[in-house]
């Protein structure tokens, strides 16, 4: 772990307040000024979750006026006056403001409407909700719901990874370009930020593609703040492999595989050392380093040069072992970063850091050829190693409890683009790989035990391609 990431928390992210501690009030209004000079900048570059229904399934509701009374311009008695309509004119209402960024009271709402022959704004006191044609969707995080649309309106519960809800309405929270939604959670009606709600499940799974990879691929983005498409945990991956260092010591780092041994990379509290297992998972040996190369990071195996290439996070010098003649060696990089894979289909090697990831030759010189933006997530996290396969990356990041949640973060590397993230709850995510049937392993810390372990997950590289 050479490299952390923090960035400011987005006004419009609602994480459970109980997974971390919030930010003070100097680095939020820090984090405000920075949110509102670079939103519009940032705009066309979020993962639009909010959109992810077709037209003809988006939720609406249906209405009808008290009074008679003005149709607005605007979700404001000072903007233009399109006409009036009569009491009880029938109403289809697409879209709900909020005015206030704490009150929930009619008169700081309006709805947009069409009806009447009039299309425009209507405040919310003089409408009656008749009906709602409504869609579901699933939160793809721990995500707090509200008794309105904002961070700033009262907390009613929270909803963990995975939860269900029935979609009404989209919402507009005050002084926020994030589409919230009005939901039904259980039998309690409140708000819930779109950014982590999935609608994908509501217009079924996506032909010919398995359920995890159907989703990564259905709306690939230039990077942008994270998506959540699934979550990897102990009821749905198994165990592959245990590892432990040279003389029952260290912390794995990173990991890279041939498709016959896996190669195990350990330093972080300790000596260092390089623990090779066959693919059955017996252990066949410990090479021991020769030199101290710092906190390594990193690692992956070139068979075009026979090397594995050991990162060490902030350092652009990196090291070079050669598991035939066990020999050591060094070379440079142009930049500096904390992953690194070779990918034998696209015969590229992957370099990820805190702020994108760099496409290099695979003759071992490191030209870089192109880069692209990564994803990132809201508040710290920290960059670990990655593994590519097929042309897809896929990042490793720790959150800001390593043994907490964790981040499987995944990208096309032919145009660069951000597929989603995967939640992972099995310890401190160190390094992924590919296995020779296509399915993505996960090196693991589980806590400094001396028993670590390879996950294999359930997502299969190949329904991909």
């Amino acid at each position: 772990m050479n490299e952390i990431f923090e960035s400011t928390e987005l006004l419009n992210f609602d994480y459970n307040p109980n997974k971390g501690k919030r930010m003070s009030s100097i680095k939020r209004m820090l984090g405000i000024a920075f949110v509102v000079l670079c939103v519009y900048a940032l705009l066309p570059l979020l993962p639009m979750t909010n959109q992810a229904y077709t037209a003809d399934a988006a939720p609406t509701a249906t209405g009808k006026t008290t009074d008679s009374v003005n149709v607005r311009k605007g979700a404001s008695t000072s903007t233009k006056s399109l006409g009036t309509v009569k009491s009880g004119t029938k109403l289809t209402i697409t879209k709900e403001v909020f005015t206030s960024r704490t009150s929930t009271s009619a008169s700081t709402r309006w709805y947009a409407v069409k009806g009447g022959g009039k299309k425009g704004y209507i405040r919310a006191d003089f409408v009656k909700i008749t009906g709602y044609k409504s869609t579901k969707a699933t939160t793809t995080d721990d995500l707090n719901y509200r008794s309105g649309a904002g961070t700033s309106m009262n907390r009613k519960g929270t909803a963990n990874f995975g939860t269900k809800v029935t979609v009404y309405l989209p919402a507009k929270a005050a002084g926020s370009g994030t589409t919230w939604y009005k939901i039904k959670v259980g039998k309690t009606n409140a708000y819930m930020s779109g950014d982590y709600l999935d609608f994908s499940n509501a217009l079924g799974k996506i032909k010919g593609k398995k359920e995890i990879a159907g989703k990564l691929l259905a709306r690939p983005t230039n990077g942008g703040r994270e998506r959540f498409v699934y979550t990897f945990d102990e009821k749905n991956c198994k165990k592959s492999l245990k590892v432990t260092g040279f003389a029952n010591g260290w912390v794995p780092q990173g990991l890279a595989y041939t498709g016959k041994q896996y190669y195990v990379l350990f330093g972080m509290g300790g000596g260092q050392s390089i623990v090779t297992y066959s693919s059955a998972g017996k252990r066949v040996k410990a090479t021991k380093l020769p030199y101290n190369i710092g906190k390594p990071n990193a690692m992956t195996w070139n068979p075009k040069t026979g090397l594995c290439y050991i990162f060490c996070g902030s350092q652009k010098k990196i090291y070079t072992w050669n598991p035939k003649t066990n020999k050591f060696g060094t070379a440079r990089t142009p930049y500096s970063s904390s992953g690194v894979s070779y990918d034998k289909y696209t015969n590229k090697i992957y370099a990820t850091s805190t702020t994108c990831v760099r496409v290099y030759n695979s003759n071992g010189k490191f030209k870089q050829e192109k880069r692209f933006d990564k994803c990132y997530h809201s508040g710290r996290s920290y960059v670990q190693d990655c593994g590519a396969y097929g042309g897809f990356i896929f990042h490793a990041m720790s959150g800001p409890n390593k043994f907490g949640k964790n981040y499987l973060d995944v990208y096309r590397a032919k145009d660069g683009k951000y597929l989603g993230s995967i939640a992972v709850y099995l310890g401190e995510l160190e390094s992924v790989i590919v296995n020779n049937e296509g399915y993505v392993e996960l090196l693991v810390n589980h806590g400094g035990s001396f028993s670590e372990y390879i996950w294999k997950t359930p997502l299969n590289v190949k329904d991909m391609m």
